[in-house]
């Protein structure tokens, strides 16, 4: 049976946090956080660099794209500016917002740390500590979750347990990939099956874990953590012997049963600490 879905409460949430964003970090007035904001609302990203115009003066950012699932919005976000000494920012991140009563209740987001470092700003632990909420939240229609199941399960199937022969049962073959930094990974199934090849050689004990998601309509989006050893070499660096803990942000358009498209944000630094080059 199709369950009903309250497009109505999506479609607020989205709203609010389209507000939020031109409110808050386009026109700079944070005197307004209490608006958007619970007073005990639980922040697992404390880092400040969003809200001080010590350090990026006029920073603003753009949201890109935005899947509303019930009580969570999570979305990418590309923020602009310029550091105190004038040096161009460009910075990709992926941001979770979890709502209680018309107000963000928790947040969570992946951040491409890697462009931080690069501006003298602390990029933080490699490791989160930032608790999981697996699995979807509240109503979703037949299709939404068998859209999540498709997912998590090329998760589990091709990522963790390194069965690339079984990718194209996930992935369409002319499927489109877009990262929001770099385009290293062409498009297509067979480009995909050789760069995730490259990938398994040099991080045997790769594993993926499903942190969150959100699914609507076609489109699934999660926050992944990817940890392994890189004891091979990829990319111009390794072997290095050192651990790997990576954050993603990954969203999949689903078309006829299988992905479509997808697109990334990355936390590199995580990647530079482990051994190999950042794009």
């Amino acid at each position: 049976m199709t369950t009903v879905i309250p497009a109505r409460q999506r479609t607020r949430n989205a709203e609010l946090i389209r507000e939020l964003y031109g409110t808050l970090y386009r026109e700079r007035r944070f005197e307004e956080a209490g608006r958007f904001f619970h007073a005990d609302c639980v922040e697992h990203d404390p880092g400040d660099w969003r809200t001080s115009d010590r350090t990026f003066p006029a920073l603003r950012a753009d949201i890109d794209h935005l899947v509303a699932g019930n009580d969570r919005v999570m979305l990418f976000a590309t923020w602009t500016g310029r550091s105190r000494s004038g040096t161009e920012l460009r910075l990709h991140t992926a941001e979770l917002y979890r709502l209680r009563d018309g107000r963000v209740a928790e947040h969570w987001s992946v951040v491409d740390r890697d462009v931080l470092v690069g501006h003298g700003v602390d990029g933080g632990p490699d490791r989160s500590g930032q608790p999981a909420a697996p699995g979807l939240h509240g109503p979703h229609s037949d299709t939404e979750r068998a859209n999540a199941e498709l997912v998590l399960g090329a998760y589990r199937d091709v990522f963790s347990e390194h069965r690339l022969e079984l990718a194209e049962r996930y992935y369409h073959q002319d499927y489109r990939h877009h990262n929001m930094r770099t385009d290293a990974v062409p498009d297509g199934l067979d480009a995909f099956k050789a760069f995730f090849a490259d990938n398994i050689a040099a991080f045997p004990d790769l594993v993926t874990t499903v942190d969150h998601i959100v699914a609507a309509d076609d489109r699934v989006m999660v926050f992944v953590t990817w940890t392994g050893t890189l004891t091979g070499a990829w990319s111009g660096g390794g072997p290095s012997g050192l651990p790997l803990e990576m954050r993603t942000c990954d969203q999949f358009r689903i078309e006829r049963g299988k992905v479509a498209e997808h697109w990334e944000v990355v936390d590199y630094l995580a990647l530079g600490r482990a051994g190999l080059p950042t794009p």
